[in-house]
């Protein structure tokens, strides 16, 4: 039996993707996270924590992909990090993908590549 668009989702939304979080408010003034993977538009998370958001991004990230994998869609591959200057919330990262990102922090913005 081949593998199910959901196993094969879960496994391409383990990979290493470049994670965007940032802290928001709400209308009420409360505190919240958001996370996106930088080479999936349109796909979030969001927590009271940052590691909360990327908890639910991860959860996204499979739904979303199983929705381009049964749609015959192009899944996007993890971005390779290309570029650092410094290590403070205040540097600049770049990434490479078909689309290039570059970010420039603030306190409000956590990068996080995993390897």
């Amino acid at each position: 039996m081949s593998e199910s668009y959901f196993e094969l989702a879960e496994k391409l939304a383990a990979r290493p993707y470049s994670i965007l979080k940032l802290r928001d408010e709400t209308t009420d003034g409360a505190s919240i996270y958001l996370a996106r993977a930088l080479e999936i538009e349109n796909c979030f998370g969001q927590g009271d924590t940052p590691e909360e958001a990327e908890q639910d991004l991860r959860g996204a990230l499979v739904d979303f992909i199983e929705g381009l994998l049964e749609d015959d869609l192009y899944v996007p591959k993890p971005a390779r990090l290309v570029k650092t200057e410094g290590t403070s919330v205040d540097s600049t990262v770049t990434v490479t993908n078909p689309k290039a990102y570059s970010v420039n922090g603030e306190n409000s913005y956590i990068l996080s590549i995993h390897a």
